[in-house]
């Protein structure tokens, strides 16, 4: 009878142990906050939804409309012939419109012709007409038109992409290093052509005994690739946000976060592609899935 109530007592042990050890996503409270992130990040991708365009910049005299002879074609019903010119020289960029196209600001006052001057961020200001905005943007040092359209088909079209089971194995530890200094990078990106983004630190955790690294960009951005990118889920790879410490320390990584690029729902986008350093050789079966939603 005694070893009946210590088996017993170890089997409560053992079935204790693995509730916790699995409760992060066995508990209601994880799985709900789960799915109002991926609702909320369903929600903040309608702007790349509504892109419709993206022409660079190469030449000092840039026609737009949907008229086939402009150099930028936008084939959308509600456009006029064209729109207006965006006139690229030494001294800077400037916008006029066409005829009787109503261009407004973001204020809402009319404009005939403007100066667009770029920020710091690269970017000029937004100018609309109907349901089209545009300005232009830039990357790798060249110059963009980026068009956006409300009435895009492909907002009501796009039904969301499935998401694997969340899973406790992929809640991982890790030891996050702040770099002495910031490391500026040259990575791969959707354009075709390489572009700069900084990293700030590193992780290092375990996964099935072994030891992995994954460099961390500024607000704890992290590009991840893995074995399962072009097979079940995106082909050059997703991303995730960490919360990092303020000094080195232990952090949570939650594979069940990652998330599509923008680059997965149009062909207009920009995003950058995980530099080879965080390229795992391990399968990582969480997260956003490439296989739409019906």
């Amino acid at each position: 009878m005694k070893k009946f109530f210590i088996i017993c007592g170890l089997i409560v042990i053992l079935i204790s142990c693995g509730k916790i050890e699995n409760s992060p996503l066995l508990s209601a409270d994880y799985l709900k906050t789960l799915k109002e992130n991926q609702e909320e990040r369903a929600q903040n991708r309608i702007g790349y939804l509504e892109l419709a365009g993206l022409f660079k910049l190469d030449s000092t005299s840039n026609t737009f409309g949907k008229n086939h002879s402009n150099k930028f074609i936008l084939d959308i019903n509600y456009l006029p012939s064209k729109l207006g010119t965006i006139v690229l020289t030494k001294q800077g960029l400037s916008f006029k419109s066409e005829g009787n196209s109503y261009i407004t600001d973001e204020s809402g006052y009319e404009v005939i012709s403007i100066n667009l001057d770029i920020d710091a961020n690269g970017n000029s200001i937004k100018l609309y007409h109907k349901f089209l905005k545009w300005q232009v943007i830039t990357r790798s040092g060249d110059l963009y038109l980026r068009v956006w359209d409300t009435k895009n088909p492909a907002i009501k079209a796009f039904k969301g992409f499935k998401n694997y089971e969340a899973n406790a194995a992929f809640v991982l530890k890790g030891d996050f290093k702040y770099f002495k200094a910031k490391h500026t990078e040259s990575v791969s990106s959707k354009l075709g052509i390489n572009d700069f983004t900084d990293f700030i630190g590193k992780v290092e955790f375990n996964f099935k005994e072994q030891s992995y690294t994954l460099d961390v960009g500024s607000q704890g951005f992290t590009m991840v690739g893995d074995l399962t990118s072009g097979e079940s889920s995106y082909g050059v790879g997703r991303y995730l946000y960490l919360e990092l410490p303020e000094t080195d320390g232990e952090i949570r990584l939650d594979f069940n976060y990652l998330f599509n690029p923008p680059c997965a729902f149009s062909a207009f986008t920009t995003c950058l592609f995980p530099p080879s350093q965080n390229q795992l050789p391990i399968k990582i079966e969480a997260g956003e899935r490439i296989e739409k939603a019906l």
